[in-house]
């Protein structure tokens, strides 16, 4: 990939109590290419599974517009200087990765996509290299036997061949984010600001199966003459290209919205105590957040998926205080001074969570079919935990598969997790040895009051649905939030130089 970029910038004082700041950047990101001809995607226009070098010039479109304006202000309303009214708005465009379009699998445990298509463009039967990702229903084992066709496969007769494209539409993703704080000075040493903060995503990269199979036909068990299963009959492109299955293909159809309500209080050099102390409110909503390994539950409806995204947290609180123990006039000057106190603590609601169906029932192969909720899923659920037992944290009543030939009705993300919560604390010993040398002692204490977090529920109906393990609850996808863990304590000696 090739990609440069420029930028310019200013700030002008228009007032003395207002000061504006503006620029514009402009961003070029060139589509992923290779020397090899290894690349392919489908389009139907230009003869179905085209090689990018050949049929087609890039895997994409060239994007030449991605200019991006920013402006932002600073105004001082009081001759005093001690509050401050702020604010910007900016558009930012993304470099696409390129993960997404050479390995988009959901994880490396499970390098796949809950479909069967190909990882990436690299996995298409064309160019110097072909790759055949083949379906293969209905099969028996049996010693000695093959279970895929071997020799020289070809799109030809009942073979069914998944491939994975891009859409000759694709588009960089873009930004729009805006913010308005008030910063107020509360005494000499302690400043409060409250702030709102709003983006808008669009154009974001996601993957849909644009030949996804009609609602139901996987549970049709017929064939038409030439031997083609009768789900496979009912995909968008059968008439024209009989032989592909599945066909992911990223788009740019993707949106995202957030809202938040920023509070922060900070101090400095308050009798040696340096704190702040954060608190966000927030709500965001997309299709997809992961985009890599995901599709949504029924591609033709894309906009259906449209809920919490998966790193949704309501509210979070987050502290850290900063102490610098007096020393004493007793005891050795060496021992008595030095000392440092600190604590970092951290609290949010849980982490949104989905409720899948314990098997396909919409029938079209995608994998991905949501539940029905048909009762209140936290009637007579026991949050308590007990000897270190799993806990019913909602109610499994509350949810039923879909019926056969149809998708999954309950929202995108619609449940929580349990809430996170750790409070650690270390005390600092700093040990002057020379003038540019100096040891540290560190006792950390990490989840000081031994609080449990509970990992998220299983998502599936059926199989101790809907109970949260107390293991480790592993949160580190989402940023700056780290796995809770049980107490631990840890001594360190480091030299600083």
């Amino acid at each position: 990939m090739n990609s440069f970029d420029f930028f310019a910038q200013d700030s002008w004082q228009l007032t003395s109590k207002l000061n504006i700041n503006y620029g514009l950047r402009y961003d070029y990101q060139g589509p992923i290419h290779d020397g090899d001809e290894d690349l392919s995607v489908f389009n139907p226009a230009k003869g179905g599974l085209v090689t990018v070098g050949q049929q087609v010039p890039n895997l994409y479109p060239d994007f030449w517009k991605a200019f991006s304006p920013r402006l932002g202000f600073a105004y001082q309303p009081t001759s005093k200087g001690d509050l401050v009214i702020r604010g910007g708005f900016g558009i930012y465009f993304d470099t696409p990765a390129i993960v997404p379009f050479l390995d988009n699998s959901s994880s490396l445990a499970t390098p796949s996509v809950a479909n069967n298509g190909p990882l990436g463009v690299e996995g298409n039967p064309a160019g110097t290299k072909p790759v055949y990702t083949l379906q293969e229903n209905g099969y028996t084992l049996a010693a000695g036997q093959p279970i895929f066709p071997t020799g020289n496969i070809s799109l030809s007769g009942n073979n069914i061949v998944n491939l994975f494209s891009v859409s000759p539409d694709f588009k960089p993703a873009y930004t729009l984010s805006y913010n308005l704080n008030i910063q107020k000075s509360l005494a000499k040493n302690a400043i409060l600001q409250v702030g709102y903060v709003g983006s808008e995503g669009r154009h974001l990269l996601v993957l849909t199966d644009i030949n996804q199979a009609a609602l139901g036909s996987g549970f049709v068990n017929t064939t038409n003459a030439a031997g083609f299963a009768y789900q496979q009959t009912t995909r968008p492109y059968f008439s024209q290209y009989p032989n592909f299955g599945v066909i992911d293909e990223i788009q740019s159809a993707g949106t995202s919205n957030y809202n938040g309500l920023q509070i922060s209080l900070r101090t400095s050099s308050w009798h040696g105590l340096i704190s702040q102390f954060n608190y966000t409110l927030s709500h965001s909503l997309d299709e997809i957040t992961q985009y890599v390994g995901a599709i949504p539950q029924d591609s033709t409806n894309f906009k259906g998926n449209y809920g919490n995204s998966d790193y949704d947290i309501r509210d979070t609180f987050s502290s850290y205080l900063i102490y610098d123990i007096p020393g004493s006039s007793h005891g050795p000057h060496w021992l008595t001074h030095g000392w440092q106190a600190n604590t970092n603590i951290l609290f949010h609601t849980g982490l949104p969570f989905n409720v899948y169906a314990s098997s396909d029932t919409s029938g079209t192969g995608e994998n991905t079919t949501r539940g029905d909720l048909i009762g209140n899923p936290y009637q007579g659920a026991s949050q308590s935990l007990s000897d270190h037992q799993p806990v019913q944290w909602i109610n499994p009543n509350a949810f039923a598969n879909p019926a056969q030939g149809s998708f999954g009705a309950i929202a995108r993300n619609m449940l929580r997790a349990p809430s996170y919560g750790a409070v650690d604390l270390s005390f600092i010993k700093n040990i002057p040895i020379k003038e540019r040398l100096r040891a540290q002692f560190r006792v950390e204490m990490f989840n000081l009051f031994n609080r449990v977090n509970l990992a998220p529920p299983n998502g599936y109906i059926g199989g101790g649905f809907g109970q949260s393990s107390d293991t480790i609850g592993d949160y580190s996808g989402a940023p700056g939030i780290g796995p809770g863990e049980p107490f631990n304590t840890q001594l360190a000696l480091k030299f600083i130089f």
